[in-house]
């Protein structure tokens, strides 16, 4: 009877060392949740990780930019250049000088040697020339009329009518000719030599002498 009351004692004692070692390992052990394959290694990385993520970023100021300012333009002034009326140590024996207006060309002619100015026309648009001894002029109008005056008579005198003689193409073309105008021969006779450059084409006229004299 006694050896079974120690029996039930001792079996009283192993359970309660029992119950008291498992309660003491719940109590030591509290990472007994994580996964027992997870190195300690892992779980340092893993805090370190998760800190620098939630560290503030820090943020660059970006340099500022260079804004390029246009060239200024410099513009320069100048003083109108005045163009002066042309002077000659010696008069060149003629100066003609034509004035286009609503009635026609006015020739105005200014003789050197003795200072002798006067006007011809109005007369049809056209060219002129002086003749070899200064004594006469000839002007032959875009439409083909020959005039010839000596110098000091204000008025021409017809001679020729080119467009009738149908010679000049130009004329039988309706183009508006382009004659040089030149003399050949020696006082007291001369005669007219027309070229009309547009169609390269020549005539030589008889002047009167009571012209060219």
């Amino acid at each position: 009877m006694r050896f079974k009351k120690q029996f039930i004692s001792l079996f009283l004692v192993v359970m309660l060392i029992s119950l008291l070692n498992a309660c003491s390992i719940r109590l030591v052990n509290p990472n007994s949740n994580l996964p027992p394959t997870l190195p300690i290694e892992t779980s340092a990385m893993l805090t370190v990780t998760a800190m620098s993520v939630s560290s503030p970023t820090s943020t660059m100021t970006p340099a500022p930019l260079v804004t390029l300012m246009p060239t200024p333009t410099v513009t320069l002034f100048y003083d109108a250049t005045v163009t002066p009326t042309p002077k000659w140590s010696t008069c060149p024996g003629f100066v003609i000088t034509a004035e286009d207006t609503k009635a026609g060309d006015i020739l105005h002619i200014h003789r050197c040697e003795d200072k002798m100015e006067y006007n011809l026309g109005p007369i049809a648009r056209g060219f002129y020339a002086v003749g070899p001894n200064n004594k006469f002029l000839v002007y032959v109008t875009y439409s083909g009329i020959v005039y010839a005056a000596r110098i000091g008579d204000q008025q021409l005198n017809k001679l020729y009518d080119l467009g009738r003689e149908h010679i000049f193409t130009v004329f039988n073309k309706r183009v508006t000719p382009d004659f040089e105008i030149t003399f050949a021969g020696e006082l007291p006779i001369y005669t007219l030599v027309l070229i009309e450059k547009n169609y390269n084409q020549k005539r030589v006229y008889e002047l009167p002498t009571w012209i060219t004299q």
